[in-house]
């Protein structure tokens, strides 16, 4: 059983032209243990799945479920789920231990377990030298620790991720990415992460979706959706004093100083291009690959919708 299965669903609401789809038709597995990004611009419907995946909202159309269940209609499941946004805050007043022992209770964690449970997050998110600090006058990277120990206080099977880095300095990025990877590793725990940052999304993701407008365009592993919109990627090759452009123009290359460059196709062989170039005289210093990223994905999918609306 899949830890998430969503079947031709819509969310629909009313305006005065008519119906406007947060979200239509959407078709997303999400299989037990691994971390899924979805990707998509702001307001293209992450969020708006996210509320229907934890009971917030009813879809007009289709199901959602999460261990086999539909939030929206069973509340129970909500014990083996958890959801992080990154604009969750806590009373400034309170200290750290208080809030994790609030939850505690709020997620119904057994009372002879709660404690237990909290040394064991502190450690874990090696924030125990703050268990006695007031939230206020945590920093930035000690609150997104703080808030992913709460999320796995009921130690959720499904944890739902909404733009956990949003705001964040890249330092304290990278630290929340760090970790939500060790929960992944440490639990098992089945990651739906959400964001518009595509490098975060590639770095953390087994698998990624992209939404856009309410409709989910591709999903795949990174590179079996950057290789649906991209067939080339470039070669750069830095080579000694470059003795005929023609004789390399003649073999595909380009020629800028004595960096040469070449776009191939994924089933072509490197080895092939370096030996091509040896093989005309010239000693080989460096060799770099640069290969398409989510972002040029994402920027491709989007132009190709503006040029489709022009035509």
């Amino acid at each position: 059983r899949p830890a998430v299965e969503i079947r031709n669903l819509s969310k629909i609401y009313k305006v005065k032209k008519g119906n406007f789809f947060a979200l239509k038709d959407i078709n997303l597995t999400i299989e037990k243990g691994e971390i899924f990004g979805l990707l998509g611009p702001n307001g293209a419907g992450k969020t708006t799945l996210l509320s229907v995946l934890v009971g917030l909202l009813y879809p007009e159309k289709g199901e959602a479920r999460v261990l086999g269940e539909e939030p929206y209609k069973n509340r129970d499941i909500l014990e083996k789920m958890n959801f992080v946004s990154g604009g969750t805050r806590f009373h400034w007043s309170l200290h750290v231990v208080d809030i994790l022992k609030y939850y505690g209770m709020a997620y119904n964690v057994p009372q002879n377990t709660i404690q237990k449970r909290i040394e064991e997050l502190l450690k874990f998110f090696e924030i125990s030298n703050i268990r006695n600090k007031k939230f206020a006058w945590l920093s930035t990277g000690e609150r997104m620790r703080l808030i992913l120990a709460k999320a796995l206080l009921n130690r959720p099977e499904v944890l739902l991720l909404d733009e956990p880095t949003l705001g964040l300095d890249p330092d304290i990025a990278m630290k929340v990415r760090r970790e939500i990877k060790k929960v992944n590793k440490r639990f098992g725990t089945t990651i739906l992460l959400t964001s518009h940052y595509m490098n975060e999304v590639e770095q953390l993701s087994d698998r990624v979706g992209f939404i856009h407008r309410g409709k989910i365009v591709d999903v795949g592993s990174v590179e079996k959706v950057k290789l649906s919109k991209f067939d080339t990627y470039d070669v750069f090759v830095q080579v000694d004093k470059v003795k005929s452009k023609e004789a390399l123009k003649r073999k595909g290359f380009g020629v800028v100083g004595n960096r040469l460059s070449k776009k191939l196709s994924y089933d072509e062989n490197l080895s092939e291009v370096l030996s091509t170039i040896t093989n005309l005289g010239y000693k080989i210093h460096d060799v770099e690959t640069k290969r398409p990223t989510l972002e040029d994905y994402f920027v491709k999918i989007l132009n190709g919708e503006k040029v489709n609306k022009r035509l």
